[in-house]
């Protein structure tokens, strides 16, 4: 076996994935830990992800020493934000060398091998990332106080507001209005008090709700979704528009989303054909040709 290593990093809020091969493409390992956004603490997210890269080793029967022969991919929520990506890559990193994008880049990479396409994720947020050649383009994906549109948080948020409205008479106190209801119950400022400090992922578990009352023909709940589809179709359009031969859906509302989505662009929707954490392999295999070719 090469005694080069290629580490493919899936950074998110939430987890950090990390897979790791030896240059021919044999497996060594993956591994899980905490969050590595950058965007909420570059000395934490570059612990996380060293911790985890040392996890996959020594699964793999390797320690320490072999850091410096990692060559890395790094897709991390929080890299498009200039100035928190320059703070992390001046913070160093124990690795042979490193490329840095944002996760949904490195998801657009994984879901078309490297090649054309675009992406949209749709999970707790919403981001869209499109790749033509060597140009890339993101679109959206900057939080849900401004942007993030039909991501679970967004659809939480928005569900929560609509239980409010059913408390002033404005929507009728059923189905989805009154199960939000119950769980805070039927108080308007328990729910106000819940949202002045809640993070995404906590709006993000009224989602399924929604989809289930939904999916149940609650008009409310409906309504809500149609909303999300409203803003999500423009970014998918946008996407073709730039020169994507085809798109693929990722996150965990991807599925729920995919048979509401209007004719023509449920035709070209494609299955991924790997993940975020090959997006970084593929990246790390950029980085180390770079290297190789440099000398």
């Amino acid at each position: 076996m090469s005694n080069v290593f290629l580490v493919g990093v899936d950074g998110g809020g939430t987890k950090c994935r990390v897979r790791i091969r030896h240059a021919d493409g044999t497996l060594v390992g993956e591994a899980e830990g905490g969050t590595a956004n950058v965007f909420a603490g570059v000395e934490a997210a570059t612990a996380t992800i060293v911790a985890t890269v040392q996890r996959v080793l020594r699964e793999g029967g390797l320690g320490a020493e072999a850091l410096p022969q990692c060559y890395a991919g790094l897709g991390l929520a929080g890299a498009n934000v200039t100035s928190v990506a320059e703070a992390f890559c001046a913070g160093g990193l124990p690795f042979a060398a490193y490329g840095l994008e944002t996760d949904a880049v490195t998801a657009c990479r994984g879901a078309f091998g490297g090649g054309d396409g675009a992406i949209a994720i749709l999970g707790t947020g919403s981001a869209y990332a499109v790749r033509v050649g060597d140009a890339v383009t993101l679109l959206g994906g900057w939080g849900m106080l401004v942007s993030d549109q039909g991501s679970g948080a967004d659809l939480g948020r928005r569900a929560l507001a609509a239980a409010l409205l059913a408390l002033d008479g404005v929507l009728p106190r059923e189905g989805l209005c009154e199960a939000v209801l119950g769980e805070f119950s039927g108080s308007a400022p328990a729910i106000v008090e819940f949202a002045s400090t809640a993070l995404p992922r906590d709006f993000g578990r009224f989602a399924p709700l929604v989809w289930d009352h939904a999916d149940a023909g609650d008009a409310t709940a409906n309504r809500l979704i149609e909303e999300s589809l409203a803003a999500i179709e423009p970014m998918l359009q946008r996407a073709l528009d730039l020169g994507a031969p085809a798109l693929a859906l990722l996150g965990g509302l991807a599925p729920r989303y995919r048979p509401r989505l209007s004719p023509h662009l449920g035709r070209r929707i494609v299955e991924p054909l790997g993940d975020a954490m090959e997006g970084g392999l593929d990246l790390a295999r950029a980085v180390f040709a770079a290297r190789q070719g440099a000398r």
